[in-house]
């Protein structure tokens, strides 16, 4: 009986989901975006703000703090887990990735080699700008900011600025001079 009613399985889970794709954002699209993810399994926080075409797969391994905006297309794969804390900004395009193919010894076959599955963390207060790839076993530290297009291969220290591809530490935010006075005096 469970073969016979699983494609139906399949086919509910995929429209259930898709309404987190296709809902604009807004207070009531975000609250019902939020039910889905925790009947789901993840992890939700209060005040998501979740933009259309975000796409989170397997649901389960996802955890979001409170505030967090998750900007238009995002893909976020969870196999790994993902964890992002409180008050953090996901610009438009960015993938945060928690899983990757194993590269097999030799010549061994790729297609079968498995994959490799690490945490991704991004704590509080952290901004992802737009089109930044995030790859598995990256932690993003508190108040860290990446740069539009970066590719974070590495750990990212708290307070600092990165960027480039691969990201590298551009400047740290606890470092910077105070802004002169715009009044002049």
């Amino acid at each position: 009986m469970k073969r016979i009613l699983a494609p139906f399985k399949r086919f509910l889970d995929w429209l259930v989901l898709s309404w987190i794709e296709i809902l604009p954002y807004g207070p009531l699209p975000d609250r019902f975006k939020r039910l889905i993810l925790r009947c789901y399994g993840a992890r939700v926080g209060r005040n998501p703000t979740i933009y259309a075409g975000v796409w989170i797969r397997p649901i389960r391994g996802l955890s979001l703090g409170d505030n967090v905006s998750i900007g238009r297309d995002v893909v976020i794969t969870t196999a790994g887990t993902v964890t992002i804390g409180d008050n953090v900004m996901i610009g438009h395009g960015t993938k945060i990735i928690s899983a990757n193919h194993a590269i097999p010894p030799g010549r061994g076959q790729m297609r079968f080699a498995g994959h490799q599955d690490k945490p991704v963390v991004i704590e509080d207060d952290a901004w992802i700008a737009a089109q930044v790839v995030i790859l598995p076993g990256v932690r993003v530290g508190e108040g860290a900011v990446v740069a539009a297009g970066a590719v974070v291969t590495r750990d990212v220290a708290p307070f600092t600025i990165v960027g480039g591809v691969p990201a590298r530490v551009l400047r740290n935010r606890l470092e910077e001079t105070a802004s002169p006075d715009p009044s002049g005096a």
